[in-house]
C-alpha cells in the first residue's frame, strides 16, 4: 500500500542529478510500418558522460537513509487480447515427453572431489541459500527474480534490494546491500513520486564488467503510479575491479530517456525491459504503453554501443521503435546474451503478437557501429497457449502466471535457447483442454546473416497427472547452456496439492531430443502465501540461470519460492556439472629418464561424465597428476573422453602408476595403474639427431598405414605428399584438420590410389590432425596421426620418428540390413530413418545406436563419403537433425562414423531424397 504523497516524496533524496543531454545525430524515423525492408537503420542518439560513484559512497548513503519506508507495487501493464490470439496453422500438437515426478535431492555443500557413484544427471545440486526475503527486505511486490554469478560473487538484484554474496560460502559479503533507489539515485527521473523496478544483471565475461539495468517509475502522485515517461538506468563496474566488487569499485551510471531517443517525445512508458549482451552492444527490449493512458503502443528495442559505456561515455543509443509491423512482431522482446567474442550481429526475440505457436526474431547488424534491424522473422513452434494463474496449496486466490512471454534468451555456438510458461493438458500439449501450467523450452539453430532459424528441439516440463488438481504446475522458467553443451533450467513450482517452491532440472548434450531430467526441488516450503498485494498475487516477473565465468561448466539459478508465512524468498542454487570421465587407459607405456614424453589418456564416460576444458581466458582449467614421481608438464584437452599429457619421468619409479584428471570445477577422476612406466629410458646422442626407429613393414591385410611423412614429424613445406600402404582396403579417404577428426584444411573424398598431395597447409607451427580412412570388406576404418606444420621462422629441430602403434587386424563389419538391430558392442548403427527409405521432408532427424563408441560423426552428401550437404563434426550425442536436404529425388549418401577404442569405424547408407 502507498502512504500519502507528502510522506512518499520525503524519502527521495535526489543528489545533484547530472542530466544526460541527448543529441539526435541520425535523421529519419526508425518507426517500422507496413512492409519492412531487409534492414532498417534506427534512431541514434549520443548522450553525456557517466556519473561515477564508488561502492563505499553508495553504501554510506544507504546506511544514512535506512530501509524502505513503503511497499511499492508497480501497476501491471498488460498486452491486451493475447488470450484470444489464434494458433499458427502450422504449429503442431505433438504429445510431449513428461520428465517424471519432481523430487528432493540430497544437497552437496560443495563440488565433489571424486567421481560420484551415480546415478548421473545433468547437474548435481550444490550450494543453496535464501538470498533475500520479501517484502520484509525489499519493500516490493513482485521481486522480479534476478541474479547472476561472477568471478567470486553471486549478485542478487531484485526490486528493492541489491546484495552481493560470497559464491563459495553463500554468505552475504556486505560489499553491497542497498535499495536500488539509492544505488541509481544519481540518474533517476526527477518526479513527485519515483521508484525503480524490473532489474536485470549480468557479469559480462568478455569485458570483465558487471552491467546492471533497471527502469524507474516516475509518477505524478501515489495514486497515479507510472503516469510519466520513464528512463532505463544503467550501471557499469570499472575495469580495475576485474569483476570482483569491493568498496572501491567505481560504478559508471547512465540513463536512456527512451521516450525522446532520436527525436520527438513519444510520451510512452517502457515496461518489462530485457537485457542481452555480446561483444558489441547491449540489447534492451521493452513493451511500450502510453504513460498517461496506459494503452499498449507496441514494442521497441534499444541498442547501446558497448564501447560507449565501458570508459565513462558518452553513451550511444539507437532506438528501433514499432517492432510490431505488417501484422506481427515480437511481444515482450528479449535481448539475447552471446559469449562469442567474434559475434557480428545481435538478436531480439519474443512470442508472436498475432498468433500462438510462433516466435518472432529480428537480427541486428553492425551493432557496435551504426546498427540496422531486419524485418520480422517468424519461427513456427509446437502449439502454445496463454498460461493459467496458478493455484497453490495454502494460498487463497491465485498466483500470477503473467502471459506466454519469454523470460531470457541465450545463444551459444549458433544455437539460441529460451523458455516460457504455457498452459497444457496431461499430455503436455497446448490443446483446448489445457488445465495446468508448464515450462516450454526451445533450442533454435540461428544462421548468421540471413535465413530463417529452425527448431532443433523443444520440450515441455510438465506433470502428466490425470487431473490438474493433483498435478504440479511449473512456471517462470529460464535456461542456459554450459561450455560442455549441457542445459540447466530453473523455475517456480506449485499446484493445488503443492506448496510454492523453487526447482531445477537439466539435460545432457547427449540426451534424447526434447527431454530433461525429473525436476529437483530446491526448497521445501511448508507455509502459506497470502500477502496483501492484490489478486492474483504478483509472482516473478523474471527468472534467470547463468554459467559460472570461472570454469564455463558450473551453472547457477535464482528462483522465487514461499520462504515464510506470507513472504517470498529468492533461492540461489549452484548446479554442479557431471564428473570427469574415468581414465581407463594410456596410449603407450613410457620409459624412465625422459624430460618430455606424450601419451593420450582415454576415459570411459557414463551418462554425461566427461573431461572438459574451457580454453584460454578462464581462471580454472583442466589439470592432471600422476603417481610414482611422474610429473605432468602439460595437459591438452582433446574431447570428453581423451586428453593428451606431456610427462617428465626423470624422477619416476618403474611400475603401474595412477593418473588423475581434475576438471575445472575441481571434480576429479583417477585411473588406477593405467600408466606403465618402464626402466631405462633412451640415452641421448650427444649433439646429434636421435636415431629414428625404422619404419615397420605394413601388414598386407587390414587398414592402410601412413608411410610418409613419418607420423609425428614436422612438415617442410605448405605442400605435402602423403603416402600409405595398401593393406587389404579397396578405397581410402584422407582428411586434414585443426582438431582431431577435423576436415577444415582438406577432405579428399574417396580415393583408389596410395598417395595424394595436399597444398595450402598452414605454416605457423600448429598441430595438424590427419585421418586416414580405409574401406575393408565394405566397412570403413580410420587411423589418426598428428604432425607439426612447417614454420619458416622457427629454428630447425630434429624430427624424431616415433615407433608406430601396431596395426590391429581389422574385423570386418557387415553392411547393416535395411532394418538394423543395434549391437551393444562395436560401432553405432543407424536406427532412423530406416536405411534405404525415402525422406519425407527436407529436414530429417537421424538417430543411431550407441554401440561401444565414445564419439560419432555424421556426413550427408551427394556422393559416397562426401559431406557437401552436412558435416556434424565430432559429436557425442545419438541424434542430429539435418536441414536443407535436396528435394529432387536424388540418392543421398549418409556416412555414420563411430570412434571405438580410439579407432574410427564407418558405416555407409543410402536414401532417396523427397
Amino acid at each position: 500500500m502507498f502512504l500519502p504523497n507528502s510522506m512518499l516524496t520525503s524519502r527521495f533524496r535526489v543528489a545533484g542529478l547530472c542530466s544526460l543531454f541527448f543529441l539526435c545525430v541520425g535523421a529519419g524515423s526508425g518507426q517500422i510500418a507496413g512492409p519492412a525492408p531487409e534492414r532498417i537503420r534506427g534512431e541514434e542518439s549520443v548522450g553525456d558522460r557517466a556519473v561515477e560513484r564508488r561502492t563505499a559512497d553508495i553504501m554510506a548513503d544507504a546506511a544514512a537513509y535506512g530501509p524502505r519506508k513503503n511497499v511499492y507495487i508497480k501497476r501491471e501493464f498488460e498486452i491486451p487480447g493475447r488470450e484470444s490470439r489464434p494458433q499458427d496453422p502450422a504449429a503442431r500438437l505433438d504429445r510431449q515427453t513428461a520428465p517424471g515426478q519432481a523430487h528432493t535431492a540430497p544437497s552437496m555443500a560443495s563440488a565433489s572431489t571424486s567421481v560420484s557413484s551415480g546415478p548421473f544427471i545433468a547437474q548435481t545440486l550444490g550450494l543453496t541459500f535464501d538470498g533475500v526475503t520479501g517484502p520484509t527486505q525489499t519493500g516490493a511486490f513482485p521481486p522480479d527474480s534476478m541474479g547472476a554469478v561472477g568471478p567470486s560473487q553471486f549478485f542478487i538484484f531484485v526490486n528493492g534490494r541489491l546484495r552481493t554474496f560470497n559464491k563459495t560460502t553463500g554468505a552475504a559479503d556486505g560489499v553491497i546491500n542497498a535499495d536500488p533507489d539509492i544505488f541509481f539515485s544519481s540518474v533517476m527521473t526527477n518526479a513527485p513520486v519515483n521508484f525503480t523496478s524490473d532489474p536485470q544483471v549480468r557479469y559480462d565475461r568478455l569485458s570483465g564488467r558487471w552491467i546492471l539495468i533497471i527502469i524507474d517509475v516516475p509518477s505524478s502522485s501515489s495514486r497515479s503510479v507510472g503516469d510519466m515517461p520513464n528512463r532505463v538506468l544503467i550501471a557499469v563496474s570499472n575495469a580495475a575491479s576485474a569483476g570482483v566488487i569491493t568498496a572501491n569499485t567505481v560504478w559508471s551510471f547512465y540513463f536512456i530517456p527512451q521516450n525522446t531517443v532520436g527525436g520527438a517525445n513519444t510520451g510512452q512508458f517502457l515496461d518489462y525491459p530485457s537485457l542481452g549482451i555480446d561483444n558489441n552492444a547491449l540489447y534492451i527490449g521493452g513493451n511500450m504503453f502510453g504513460a498517461v493512458s496506459g494503452s499498449f503502443a507496441g514494442t521497441s528495442a534499444f541498442v547501446v554501443r558497448k564501447s560507449s559505456i565501458l570508459n565513462g561515455g558518452p553513451i550511444v543509443v539507437t532506438a528501433f521503435r514499432g517492432l510490431i509491423s505488417g501484422g506481427d512482431g515480437p511481444d515482450s522482446p528479449r535481448g539475447v546474451d552471446n559469449y562469442d567474442p567474434a559475434a557480428t550481429e545481435g538478436y531480439i526475440i519474443g512470442p508472436s503478437d498475432s498468433t500462438f505457436g510462433r516466435l518472432v526474431m529480428r537480427r541486428i547488424s553492425n551493432p557496435g557501429g551504426t546498427p540496422a534491424i531486419s524485418a520480422n522473422i517468424a519461427i513456427t513452434v509446437n502449439a502454445t497457449a496463454l498460461p493459467i494463474n496458478v493455484n497453490a496449496s495454502g494460498t487463497s486466490g491465485q498466483l500470477d502466471a503473467l502471459d506466454d512471454r519469454l523470460f531470457a534468451a541465450h545463444i551459444r555456438n549458433g544455437r539460441l535457447w529460451t523458455a516460457h510458461n504455457i498452459a497444457v493438458d496431461s499430455t503436455g500439449v497446448a490443446s483446448p483442454s489445457r488445465d495446468r501450467d508448464a515450462a516450454r523450452w526451445y533450442e533454435l539453430s540461428v544462421p548468421v546473416g540471413s535465413g530463417t532459424p529452425t527448431v532443433v528441439e523443444s520440450g515441455t516440463i510438465f506433470d502428466s497427472a490425470a487431473t490438474a488438481s493433483s498435478a504440479r504446475w511449473y512456471w517462470i522458467p529460464s535456461v542456459v547452456v554450459s561450455g560442455q553443451g549441457h542445459a540447466a533450467f530453473g523455475f517456480s513450482t506449485a499446484g493445488p496439492a503443492f506448496r510454492i517452491n523453487a526447482a531445477t532440472t537439466g539435460r545432457l548434450a547427449t540426451d534424447t531430443l526434447g527431454t530433461v531430467n525429473a525436476p529437483t526441488l530446491l526448497t521445501g516450503s511448508s507455509t502459506s502465501y497470502n500477502p496483501s498485494d492484490g489478486s492474483p498475487h504478483r509472482w516473478g516477473d523474471y527468472s534467470f540461470t547463468s554459467v559460472d565465468p570461472s570454469d564455463d561448466m558450473t551453472m547457477w539459478t535464482i528462483q522465487e519460492f514461499c520462504d515464510g508465512s506470507n513472504t517470498y524468498g529468492l533461492e540461489v542454487a549452484k548446479l554442479i556439472a557431471p564428473a570427469p570421465a574415468t581414465p581407463a587407459s594410456a596410449s603407450s607405456s613410457v620409459a624412465t629418464g625422459l624430460s618430455s614424453i606424450s601419451v593420450t589418456i582415454t576415459g570411459t564416460s557414463s551418462s554425461g561424465s566427461g573431461f572438459f576444458d574451457p580454453g584460454t581466458g578462464f581462471a580454472k582449467r583442466i589439470g592432471a597428476s600422476a603417481t610414482g614421481g611422474v610429473t605432468v608438464n602439460s595437459i591438452t584437452y582433446v574431447d570428453p573422453t581423451h586428453v593428451r599429457l606431456n610427462l617428465n619421468t626423470t624422477a619416476a619409479s618403474a611400475g603401474s602408476q595412477n593418473v588423475t584428471i581434475t576438471n575445472p570445477d575441481g571434480q576429479i577422476a583417477t585411473g588406477t595403474g593405467i600408466l606403465t612406466v618402464g626402466l631405462g629410458g633412451p640415452t641421448p646422442t650427444p649433439g646429434g639427431t636421435p636415431t629414428p626407429t625404422p619404419t615397420p613393414t605394413p601388414a598386407p591385410t587390414g587398414p592402410a598405414v601412413m608411410l610418409n611423412p613419418p607420423p609425428g614429424s614436422t612438415f617442410t613445406s605448405s605442400s605435402v605428399t602423403f603416402q600409405w600402404s595398401a593393406g587389404s582396403a579397396t578405397g581410402y579417404v584422407l582428411t586434414l584438420g585443426n582438431s582431431p577428426g577435423g576436415v577444415d584444411i582438406y577432405y579428399s573424398t574417396q580415393l583408389h590410389v596410395l598417395s595424394t598431395t595436399v597444398n595450402n597447409i598452414p605454416t605457423d607451427g600448429r598441430t595438424i590432425y590427419v585421418t586416414l580412412g580405409s574401406q575393408v570388406n565394405g566397412s570403413w576404418f580410420t587411423k589418426d596421426y598428428t604432425y607439426k606444420a612447417f614454420n619458416p621462422s622457427a629454428t630447425p629441430t630434429p624430427t624424431p620418428v616415433p615407433t608406430p602403434t601396431p596395426t590391429p587386424t581389422a574385423t570386418p563389419i557387415a553392411t547393416p540390413t535395411p532394418t538394423p538391430t543395434p549391437s551393444p558392442t562395436g560401432p553405432a548403427v543407424m536406427l532412423t530413418p530406416v536405411p534405404g527409405s525415402t525422406f519425407t521432408s527436407s529436414s530429417v532427424t537421424f538417430t543411431w545406436s550407441a554401440g561401444r563408441a565414445t564419439a560419432y560423426f555424421l556426413f550427408v552428401g551427394s556422393s559416397p563419403n562426401k559431406a557437401d550437404v552436412y558435416n556434424s563434426g565430432v559429436v557425442t550425442m545419438l541424434s542430429k537433425t539435418v536441414n536443407n536436404i535436396p528435394t529432387d529425388g536424388r540418392t543421398i549418401y549418409v556416412t555414420l562414423g563411430s570412434q571405438v577404442n580410439g579407432t574410427w569405424i564407418i558405416n555407409s547408407y543410402t536414401y532417396k531424397a523427397l
